[in-house]
């Protein structure tokens, strides 16, 4: 076949090739790729990486405590959109969760922060205060933040609400807050049924530390701390319920009975503000008897581990005599520590610029810092070494830790500037004092006391002994003084109530003075023959006296004028008060005799014409009766 045929067999039939009008009017419009939005597998890879990657970095900086997330960006939005305690629950809320939901200290400890805390070797010196975990909700969670010591509370027997709200307060400019709690707890049965909890969770991953079975109220295994993690001590606070006794001590009781089993350290806290009459226990005698029946408690507990030491926890606002007094019932009790301090009532003296500087309550803070310092520099001096004292109160750097070191602390308390700077807070503190420490090439320990230059950090038994019998002599003469004081009052009283009678009753001896004066002269005629035998004895028997002879009158008026005529060297006092505080003269006390000579005795009478007998009695030889 022939090209041209092929070429006509190829070409469309005429009616085929007319135009469609509907494609006239809708164009063809092909479709056309872009380079830029073609998935193509490398670009893919790289997205999912970074997202991944940035995924990763943020868990890891959420479960690393040191990292700037948690201070710099968590922390203020929560203080920017929750009030402080809403702020404060949602913290122990977090800390509170399961281990693999809360970020932790992945730190490692250096070995010249180890210390040593009532006879327990502690991995770090930093610790928690009580106020942060009241009811024992997130114990774990502080120990994973670096705590070597968490101290929960304060419990108190009975579940109480606390003071109305708002009653937590910021006080940002002072870096410092204020609270007035009032000890809201959930009691004693909540404490222990977290207590007890925890204790089973951990009898369950180390059954060869417990018994088998499991007792149905298991109780913390030997030759670990009830911390349950070697190197770190928990601390329960006791408080006090506001319906008690003022004078009572059973709250405490209660608290050592039921929780003290399953705690390192029983603390005694007689220092809050925010509970009416509690700081009134900080008295010498009433604290004294308060430990001595808390020690007595505790020494009455059945295990076989050992007890747990007791703590009492003071206020910064005690002076010298008072912190003295806590001292002396530290030592008196058998009480092995002493937390200072809680927080302060001061507010003119910490130069504040706040607004809310005047609210009621106890403050915490970096202003309390320089009062909680100098109360463990009066402090430390007044008890033995072998009693270790614990610093809080404005603890918010490592610089700050090592100044209540020098002044004598074993370890420190942090409260406020965790709630600033957060989770990372007790890293970043200890990272500071191991900078410190590694720069003076020295340990933790080896700052402790070392403000002090004996050794001792400044305990002198033999001062303590002095002072106490200065004290002693100086309570002796206030007691005589006393005694003065009070026999003189009484002598007053009884001359004044003397007084008074005399000057009712002298119209009456008026009357009888003239009556007197004439018996007594009576008596004396009647005594005249017996005086001069008398006289005549004495002259007769006392050789070597002085003899007075005087000539004696010729009427008994007559002598009674001489008598009174006599002169008197001493004035008569015109009051019993005057005489009681007229100056005594001397008494001349040689013996003296007086001889009165009388007139010579006329020669009777004799009448004619009387008998003998007659005779005689005229003369006064016979008597007539």
């Amino acid at each position: 076949m022939s090209r041209p045929l092929l070429s006509a067999l190829r070409r469309p039939l005429p009616h085929l090739s007319r135009p469609n009008p509907l494609s006239l009017r809708q164009p063809q419009i092909s479709a056309i790729r872009h380079a830029s939005t073609t998935p193509s597998t490398p670009r893919r890879f790289v997205s999912s990486t970074l997202f991944i990657a940035g995924g990763v970095l943020l868990i890891a900086y959420y479960y690393d405590s040191r990292s700037l997330l948690h201070e710099h960006v968590v922390m203020p939005l929560v203080r920017l959109g929750l009030d402080p305690e809403q702020g404060h629950k949602l913290a122990v809320r977090l800390l509170s969760l399961d281990k693999w939901a809360r970020p932790r200290d992945i730190g490692v400890e250096d070995a010249g922060l180890q210390t040593e805390l009532l006879g327990q070797k502690i991995t770090n010196p930093v610790g928690i205060a009580a106020g942060f975990d009241k009811d024992a909700d997130a114990i774990d969670g502080l120990f994973d933040l670096g705590f070597g010591y968490v101290e929960v509370g304060s419990v108190t027997p009975e579940p109480q609400s606390g003071n109305p709200k708002p009653r937590f307060f910021r006080l940002e400019e002072d870096a410092a807050a204020i609270n007035r709690y009032g000890f809201n707890s959930l009691g004693h049965g909540h404490t222990l049924a977290k207590l007890r909890a925890r204790l089973v969770a951990f009898a369950q991953s180390h059954p060869s530390l417990f018994p088998s079975p499991l007792p149905l109220n298991p109780l913390p295994p030997s030759g670990i701390p009830r911390s349950l993690r070697p190197g770190q001590l928990l601390a329960v606070n006791l408080g006090k319920n506001k319906v008690s006794a003022a004078e009572s001590n059973e709250d405490y009781i209660k608290g050592v009975k039921l929780l003290g089993p399953y705690a390192d350290v029983i603390v005694i806290n007689v220092s809050s503000p925010n509970t009416p009459g509690l700081r009134a226990l900080q008295g010498k005698e009433i604290l004294k008897n308060l430990l001595s029946d808390v020690v007595n408690e505790r020494n009455n507990l059945k295990n076989n581990d050992g007890l747990p030491k007791i703590a009492v926890k003071v206020a910064s606002d005690l002076s010298e005599d008072e912190l003295a007094d806590v001292a002396y019932a530290v030592r008196s009790s058998g009480v092995e520590g002493v937390i200072v301090s809680n927080t302060t009532v001061r507010r003119e003296e910490l130069s504040l610029t706040s607004t809310k500087q005047n609210e009621v309550g106890g403050l915490s803070g970096k202003p309390l810092f320089p009062y909680a310092l100098d109360s463990i520099k009066t402090l430390r001096p007044l008890l033995p070494p072998s009693i270790p004292l614990i610093g809080c109160g404005g603890v918010s750097t490592g610089e700050d830790a090592l100044k209540m070191a020098r002044a004598g602390a074993s370890l420190v308390q942090l409260y406020t500037s965790f709630g600033y700077r957060g989770v990372g807070t007790p890293r970043l503190i200890k990272d500071e004092i191991t900078s410190s420490l590694k720069t003076s090439q020295s340990r933790w320990l080896g700052e402790v006391g070392k403000d002090y230059s004996n050794g001792q950090m400044g305990w002198d038994e033999n001062r303590l002994k002095r002072e106490s019998e200065n004290v002693r002599k100086e309570a002796e003469s206030l007691g005589d003084l006393l005694r003065h004081i009070s026999e003189k009052e009484s002598m007053a009283d009884l001359i004044g109530r003397a007084e008074a009678a005399l000057g009712r009753k002298s119209s009456s001896a008026e009357q009888t003075q003239g009556d007197g004066a004439r018996d007594n002269l009576a008596g004396s005629a009647t005594g005249q023959v017996q005086g001069e035998d008398a006289a005549q004895g004495l002259v007769e028997s006392g050789a070597g006296a002085d003899v007075q002879r005087i000539q004696q009158p010729d009427s008994q008026v007559e002598q009674a004028r001489l008598i009174d005529s006599a002169p008197s060297t001493t004035r008569p006092a015109s009051s019993i008060q005057d005489a009681l505080t007229s100056t005594p003269e001397s008494i001349d006390l040689t013996p003296r005799v007086v001889v009165v000579e009388h007139p010579p005795i006329p020669e009777p009478r004799v009448e004619q014409g009387e008998d003998e007998w007659v005779q005689s009695v005229r003369s006064g030889q016979r008597r007539l009766v």
